[in-house]
């Protein structure tokens, strides 16, 4: 054998024994991945928390936030659990998680392929767990497939949550248990000036009604008439659409005539076509001119769907503020007028007022606790 032989056999030995290495280490980095792969792909990992509590694969690494409260009370830590696990917080970590390639994929990126591309939120709040440590503490225990990602995690947390509790108004809170309060609220608050509505028109007119009240029924009767006249344009323009008329017959409707460039991209398509009429036109100029009538018909179209959307828009704003002008005339009548009302829907109003309050109340005590329990709370890393 030539000595070229046996230094080609020593080189083939040498590759097929790091080939197969390689291919031994694969196999062993796969079975890791695929055994903590499950808990993630488990039909029920939108119950974030009511499994939270069973074992990870040894492959996770876990970063530990405490969260104490100075108030002794159980609602205190209530509130804080709420808030830690609320959609506002996990939506602000995802969304300066996707500013950061990096971190976006230090963290969620062993999970986002095609299975759970749609479900960022939902992977977010599994690598979360929060959890009572005693009457007036909190454990946030923050998982990552390495102790980079569980730290990054963790302080990601305690920076937004603390920007988040500053930032919060009564109009949009963080715990779940104050946005449902105040969702009843709103929701009776409809039917209150629904009910306004509706009373107000079958009450009509009346000699005994205050200067006040009979202007904001002057300016009603003024709304009412620039909705009438809007809608015979609608319905013009429902009927040149349904008769197949030319699109040309849009533009003797004056809202459409008159909204932004509609007349000049008229005028410049009309030119153009007489232009085409003319023969002495040679071919380079006619080609010209068709391609701009196409440009101009394209722009125009655009134009008159846009005036016809902004006509059905200022319906909606007219109908909009004819029902507040109606919950102001209501709320100017006297008591004495109401209770000469023989208003069936009067009994409705007085019960619903009543709720409404009832609502507010609980509203309001629970976000002066709350308000409490933001003044008073600290919430840090636990060192390893």
């Amino acid at each position: 054998m030539q000595t070229w032989h046996c230094i080609a056999l020593i080189i083939l030995s040498i590759a097929v024994f790091l080939y197969a290495s390689f291919v031994d280490e694969i196999n062993k980095t796969a079975e890791t991945s695929l055994l903590s792969v499950p808990e993630l792909s488990e039909p029920n990992l939108e119950k974030k928390h009511s499994d939270s509590d069973r074992n990870f694969s040894s492959s996770w690494a876990e970063a530990l936030l405490v969260l104490d409260s100075a108030i002794d009370e159980d609602y205190a830590i209530s509130f804080h659990q709420e808030a830690l696990e609320s959609k506002p917080l996990l939506s602000t970590i995802l969304h300066e998680l996707e500013k950061s390639p990096v971190a976006f994929d230090l963290i969620l990126g062993p999970f986002t392929n095609e299975i759970f591309s749609e479900n960022k939120l939902e992977i977010l709040a599994s690598l979360i767990l929060v959890r009572p440590k005693s009457k007036k503490s909190l454990d946030v225990i923050c998982k990552g497939h390495s102790s980079r990602a569980a730290n990054l995690l963790s302080e990601l947390i305690v920076r937004n949550y603390n920007r988040l509790i500053t930032g919060e108004s009564t109009e949009s809170p963080l715990p779940d248990s104050l946005v449902e309060k105040l969702k009843i609220v709103k929701d009776y608050q409809k039917q209150l000036d629904d009910l306004k509505v509706i009373i107000q028109e079958e009450l009509g007119d009346s000699p005994e009604e205050s200067i006040e009240v009979m202007a904001i029924r002057s300016e009603i009767m003024q709304v009412d008439q620039e909705i009438a006249e809007i809608k015979q344009h609608l319905l013009r323009i429902d009927q040149i659409h349904k008769n197949g008329q030319s699109p040309t017959e849009y533009l003797h409707i004056p809202p459409v005539r008159d909204y932004g460039q509609v007349t000049q991209v008229a005028d410049i398509l009309a030119q153009l076509k007489s232009m085409r009429s003319d023969k002495s036109l040679n071919e380079f100029t006619r080609n010209q001119v068709e391609e701009n009538i196409l440009i101009n018909s394209k722009e125009l179209e655009k134009e008159v769907i846009s005036a016809i959307d902004e006509i059905k828009q200022s319906v909606a704003r007219l109908l909009e503020r004819k029902k507040t002008l109606q919950q102001s005339a209501f709320d100017h009548l006297s008591d004495g007028r109401l209770l000469k009302s023989k208003n069936i829907q009067m009994n409705r109003f007085s019960k619903m007022q009543e709720l409404v309050s009832e609502a507010k109340a609980q509203y309001e005590d629970a976000t002066l606790r709350w308000m409490s329990c933001k003044s008073s709370f600290s919430l840090y890393r636990v060192a390893d």
